[in-house]
């Protein structure tokens, strides 16, 4: 069933992942006793299926009702019951041109900014990647759909294709084949690199949410990786633009360009005319490629998530006994912190008293998983900050 352009298919998927993430926060990030996505439309959402208790059945119906800028007007007489029920809900809302999704900034820290995007825009890119994937014969997903990112690749994109999605979990049988597209982040193909010994033969490899390191695309190509996509984008845009392994440079999507900016750099236009900011530097190549740079607000992603080093290092420096700090990300994908303790402060006592603050304040993506202590940061002869092993 197709209603406005978004397949029912696709409505499922992104509505038992944004549904999951619901129950995730609502149960302090437990969610194990759901069952395995993707849920059966006859599945029911109470005792007898999902297990959702009446409380967390109301913060389902907001986060769809969020997600795809739903009211109560099209829900019928009584709650919904059973997971297709929620899916009737969604494509009913489906009938106008100007539909949205609307999905919640990465950022580990303080509330999620909301970004809204155009339905017709998503499938048009969906459609663009479809004619670079046209010979793909199912989606092998390791990402949800409720970030941008699964909504396009893991959702819309095997809507255009006609093909099925299966999810997959690192730690368990993979069961690629030819023709599989497998949709994964930098930490997830670091893993596979280490894990699989030889990728199946044209096995096709996607990337994003995240910088893709050089090494670990050699060695998965050395593997057998038939070809490996890294896709440049932000919650706010949606993708910008796609390289094809080893490429250095991006290749901008149709719907952008780029335009100069005072102070020397760029801003992205759409194809209605409208500015839009990158979310880093870049280095123009071309006409249609760039090379990012870095992040313009001072972001590092771990794990998917944007996380602000400084913010980590304002808050282990007001630990007491700590004189100074700096944290930057690790070769590792985490961040690294390096300490440098008040005179006279045991570095092995005040390291766990880090660790308490870190447990307590931080989020999982934020907590830095190596700590050096010394007795003044490094710097160079310029006194500019430098890196530490």
């Amino acid at each position: 069933m197709k209603i406005g352009g978004l397949r029912r298919s696709a409505a499922h998927r992104i509505a038992c992942a944004v549904v999951a993430a619901e129950v995730r926060r609502l149960r302090d990030g437990d969610a194990a006793r759901l069952p395995a996505l993707d849920w059966p439309e006859d599945m029911p959402i109470g005792d007898e299926g999902l297990g959702l208790d009446s409380i967390e059945q109301l913060g389902a119906l907001g986060a769809l009702a969020e997600t795809f800028g739903l009211d109560d007007d099209r829900l019928g007489t009584e709650p919904p019951a059973r997971v297709g029920e929620w899916i009737d809900w969604v494509m009913a809302a489906q009938h106008t041109s100007d539909r949205q999704i609307i999905v919640a900034t990465s950022g580990s820290t303080g509330a999620p900014r909301l970004c809204r995007h155009a339905v017709a825009d998503l499938l048009d890119e969906a459609a663009y990647i479809a004619a670079r994937f046209a010979d793909r014969r199912r989606v092998v997903a390791m990402v949800p759909a409720h970030h941008l990112y699964g909504i396009i690749w893991t959702a819309l994109l095997p809507g255009v294709l006609g093909i099925p999605v299966v999810v997959r979990t690192i730690g368990a049988a993979l069961d690629l084949t030819a023709g599989d597209i497998v949709v994964a982040v930098p930490e997830q193909w670091l893993a596979l690199s280490r894990i699989v010994r030889r990728f199946p033969d044209d096995v096709v490899g996607v990337s994003s949410a995240g910088v893709l390191d050089d090494r670990v695309a050699t060695d998965l190509s050395a593997k057998g990786l038939a070809r490996l996509v890294d896709v440049y984008g932000a919650s706010e845009t949606s993708a910008i633009a796609i390289r094809e392994i080893p490429a250095s440079t991006y290749e901008l999507l149709p719907r952008w360009h780029l335009a100069p900016r005072d102070d020397g750099d760029w801003d992205l236009v759409d194809s209605r005319g409208a500015r839009v900011d990158l979310p880093d530097r870049i280095d123009r190549t071309g006409d249609r490629t760039l090379r990012p740079i870095g992040r313009r607000d001072g972001a590092v992603q771990v794990g998917g998530h944007n996380v602000w080093p400084d913010r980590v290092a304002r808050i282990l420096r007001d630990t007491d006994g700590v004189a100074d700090v700096a944290v930057r990300l690790h070769a590792n994908g985490r961040l690294k912190a390096f300490i440098v303790p008040v005179d006279g402060r045991d570095p092995a006592d005040l390291s766990a008293t880090l660790d308490r603050v870190v447990a307590d304040r931080l989020t999982a993506a934020e907590r830095p998983k190596s700590l050096r202590f010394g007795s003044s940061l490094p710097r160079g002869e310029m006194g500019k900050l430098t890196d530490w092993v």
